[in-house]
């Protein structure tokens, strides 16, 4: 079953997403390690956007969709900001090590695919086991 959160892109949303992964875990019967995990990868995932993605001071939204995939959680992000530019606002400085919030969902992660799709969104897509 597919569950869908929209917030705007401001740091305090990001209780509002805690809260819907904390609820859609207890609904699917998710162990506390397992919403941990969730949690830990949405709310870098998120903190990641709102920091990295939008300029400062840019209005936008973030969706978030939770989804089971067989064995498999398909957890994604879809969000309004500029596509990520290499050498722009969202780029690492020279030097600079990859973003931390990032960084962990990698690990949590069993695949993360990023794409922008033809209505200009950014998409993120992190599948992980439960």
């Amino acid at each position: 079953m597919l569950a869908r959160l929209t917030v705007s892109n401001r740091q305090e949303n990001i209780k509002f997403l805690r809260d819907f992964i904390r609820q859609w875990g207890n609904d699917h019967g998710l162990t506390a390690s397992r919403r941990e995990t969730l949690e830990q990868a949405a709310s870098g995932i998120f903190t990641h956007l709102v920091t990295h993605a939008y300029h400062p001071d840019q209005h936008g939204s973030i969706c978030v969709v939770l989804e089971e995939k067989g064995p498999r959680l398909r957890l994604m992000f879809e969000d309004d900001a500029p596509p990520h530019n290499p050498t722009g606002f969202n780029a690492l400085s020279p030097g600079a090590s990859p973003n931390p919030n990032l960084t962990g969902v990698r690990h949590l992660a069993d695949g993360l695919i990023y794409y922008r799709t033809t209505d200009k969104k950014n998409r993120l897509v992190v599948f992980i086991t439960m």
